[in-house]
C-alpha cells in the first residue's frame, strides 16, 4: 500500500498534463512540495482510513508560497467548518499544523496549483485529467468505505469516473437524496455541499450541513464490519 502510494506521488510530481496549472514540484515552489499526493493530505493522510474527503482544489501559487506548502494554522473557513462537522459526528481532529495521528484521508481532485487567487476559475479538463490519473488510483489504494465529495463539481466528476448514471441538470440537493452511490463493491459516495464560508452563507447553512453529515455517520455505523 505504502509503495503504491509513493509511486502515485512520484507520478503526480512528474505530471504536466494540464495547461494553466503549476505543479508544486516545479521550481521555485518545489522547496515546499511534500511527499503526499497533495498539500491537503499533509493534514490527514491515513491510507487505512474508512473515510476519504475530497475537495475541488487546494489553492493557488501565492497561498502555497505564503504558507510554505501547508494549510494556514487557523483562519481558513473551509478547514474550520470541516473540523466542526467532523466533531459533530464524533470525529475529533487537530488543526492543520498541530501534531496528530491521521484518522482520515483528505485530498483534492485538482492537485496542482491555480494562479490568480483562491477563487480563480477551474477548468473541466483539470478535473478529468486528475481524476483518471490520480483520484481513481488513490481510491484503489486507500479503499475507503465512504467518499465525501464537497461540492457538485467534485461529485459529478466522480460520477463520470465510475460511470454512475446521473442527470446533468440535477441539483446537488436532489443528488444527495439518493445517497449513497455505489462506486466499487466496497466504496460508496456521498455528495455534500462545500463547507466554505460562501457555500454556508448562500447555499446550505451549517445546521443543514450538520444534518447531512449525521446521515453519513448513521450509514457508517450501520456498515461497520
Amino acid at each position: 500500500m505504502t509503495q503504491a502510494y509513493n509511486n502515485l506521488v512520484r507520478e503526480r510530481k512528474a505530471c504536466r498534463a494540464c495547461q494553466g496549472l503549476v505543479n508544486p514540484a516545479d521550481y521555485p515552489h518545489n522547496v515546499y512540495d511534500s511527499d503526499q499526493i497533495g498539500p491537503w493530505s499533509l493534514w490527514q493522510g491515513n491510507l487505512d482510513s474508512d473515510l476519504l474527503i475530497v475537495g475541488q482544489d487546494w489553492g493557488d501559487t501565492r497561498y502555497f508560497e505564503k504558507w510554505e506548502g501547508r494549510d494556514q494554522p487557523t483562519g481558513n473557513p473551509t478547514n474550520e467548518n470541516l473540523q466542526l462537522l467532523l466533531e459533530h459526528i464524533g470525529i475529533q481532529i487537530g488543526k492543520p499544523r498541530e501534531h496528530q495521528e491521521s484518522e482520515l484521508f483528505f485530498t483534492n481532485l485538482i492537485l496542482c496549483l491555480k494562479q490568480g487567487g483562491l477563487q480563480a476559475a477551474v477548468e473541466d479538463q483539470w478535473f478529468a485529467n486528475c481524476g483518471v490519473r490520480f483520484f481513481k488510483p488513490l481510491v484503489d489504494i486507500v479503499k475507503p468505505k465512504a467518499i465525501l465529495a464537497l461540492g457538485k463539481d467534485v461529485a459529478t466528476t466522480i460520477f463520470k469516473l465510475y460511470d454512475v448514471d446521473f442527470k446533468k441538470n440535477q441539483t446537488l440537493r436532489a443528488m444527495m437524496k439518493k445517497s449513497p452511490y455505489g462506486l466499487t463493491p466496497s466504496t460508496v459516495l456521498f455528495p455534500l455541499y462545500h463547507c466554505g464560508a460562501g457555500s454556508i452563507n448562500r447555499n446550505r447553512s451549517m445546521g443543514e450541513q450538520k444534518d447531512d453529515w449525521e446521515r453519513v455517520a448513521d450509514w457508517l455505523k450501520r456498515n461497520r464490519h
